[in-house]
């Protein structure tokens, strides 16, 4: 049996968190998060923007040229670099309404650089992998990947 003590402390700790957590509470009524740039999302986690990463051919992003449904595209990121001089590979998708899309550690027990996954595209975008060699470079490479719905164009 709930006492009217109870109910108050309940009441209490509600009022608290609306108070606490607008941002919170605002998203969960609908309000929309805002959209991030491809410069924000590489600054948020690589430190560095589109200037800062150095195009390289070692890196190869296999992904189709056309998609006919942007919820599930196939992407595959290869590297002709030995691993045990890679730290990481982020995946990011420029258009996307937040373009980072997973961050892969690597190790020397990993054998060699590849990364394969299924990705969402909201449109036709660049798909970019960024490579984080342990000595602080970055590496890139991207394949554009155009996103058509029913394969119409």
């Amino acid at each position: 049996m709930i006492t009217r003590r109870d109910l108050f402390k309940v009441a209490g700790v509600g009022a608290v968190a609306l108070v606490a957590a607008p941002g919170a509470v605002s998203q969960s009524f609908g309000a929309k998060p805002k959209k991030i740039s491809i410069e924000d999302a590489l600054k948020e986690h690589l430190g560095v923007g589109l200037s800062g990463l150095k195009e390289s051919n070692l890196i190869n992003v296999k992904a189709p040229t056309i998609a006919e449904s942007g919820a599930n595209v196939p992407v595959q990121v290869s590297a002709n670099i030995p691993v045990d001089q890679v730290q990481a590979l982020y995946i990011f998708a420029d258009a996307n309404f937040n373009p980072w899309i997973t961050t892969v550690e690597f190790s020397p027990m990993n054998g060699e650089v590849f990364f394969a996954t299924r990705i969402k595209l909201a449109k036709t975008s660049p798909v970019r992998a960024v490579i984080k060699m342990k000595d602080g470079s970055l590496l890139t490479a991207s394949k554009e990947v155009k996103v058509t719905v029913g394969g119409c164009g």
